[in-house]
């Protein structure tokens, strides 16, 4: 079981959200299915407005790694740097930009912030 836990400012509070990883639903599926406002615009990976950090802080597989697109949106966005962009893994600590609507949700606890 995954606890996603969402903050922002314009939350009044933190939204915990536990949900099974094998309904295979990315962050953005998720936050829309429980009203969290993710700001968001194509809802494809094209336009990179779903950019959030994410901070593990537990998890039962290794960091997931970002998609190629996901790679593209944050260089072309300035979330991630092009040392990071070429380099085959990035650390997620502290908190990683990825993208909500191309992030998978594993068997982890992890921090969304926006």
């Amino acid at each position: 079981m995954a606890t996603i836990t969402f903050v922002a400012m314009r939350l009044a509070r933190r939204v915990e959200v536990k949900v099974d990883p094998a309904r295979d639903d990315n962050l953005l599926e998720l936050a829309v299915r429980h009203h969290v406002p993710l700001p968001c615009d194509c809802k494809r990976g094209e336009c990179g407005q779903c950019a959030v950090k994410v901070a593990r802080l537990h998890s039962a597989t290794g960091v997931a790694r970002l998609t190629p697109r996901e790679r593209y949106l944050l260089l072309q966005a300035g979330k991630i740097s092009l040392r990071q962009f070429h380099d085959e893994h990035l650390p997620d600590h502290p908190a990683m930009w990825r993208l909500a609507c191309e992030y998978r949700i594993e068997d982890e606890e992890i921090m969304v912030a926006f």
